[in-house]
């Protein structure tokens, strides 16, 4: 132990610069919102609620049925049955997403070709029933009104 070791310790110089960088927190302006009074604002890109995208002027469901999604998904939480319809086109049936299995890794959002399915900036998704993570395609519907907002804000 040398010379200087001993007057840091006899001066107490860690703890003083400890103390320093503590003090610069202290000084700033705090951060803290309360949550359910106040509400954060998610970043641009981030991902939440799932919602089916149909089109505002006709009506008509933007997807296809071309099953994109559902290979790509990582964690297999969609499942999609489709039929041909009296077009000769495919026609979408069943569309559900198991929000328990999700990990909102936005994949199934950037393979669609048609911007079908979109990741609205809703985060509060705590409820005390599993089967209210269980969506359907009624559901991913009726949720396209948050991500309507947000497409105008762009």
């Amino acid at each position: 132990m040398g010379l200087k070791d001993a007057i840091k310790k006899v001066t107490f110089f860690e703890i003083l610069q400890g103390m320093t960088v503590t003090g610069k927190y202290a000084a700033t302006k705090k951060v803290t919102i309360q949550y359910p009074k106040e509400k954060g604002e998610p970043f641009p890109r981030f991902r939440g609620l799932h919602a089916l995208i149909s089109n505002p002027e006709t009506g008509e469901l933007n997807c296809d049925a071309c099953h994109l999604c559902e290979t790509v998904c990582p964690s297999g939480c969609i499942t999609i049955d489709s039929s041909e319809g009296p077009d000769g086109n495919k026609q979408l049936d069943r569309f559900d997403l198991d929000l328990a299995r999700c990990i909102f890794c936005g994949f199934c959002e950037e393979v669609c070709p048609r911007a079908a399915i979109v990741l609205t900036p809703v985060y509060e998704l705590a409820t005390f029933d599993k089967n209210d993570f269980y969506l359907t395609k009624e559901k991913l519907l009726a949720n396209q009104v948050n991500a309507h907002k947000e497409l105008k804000k762009r």
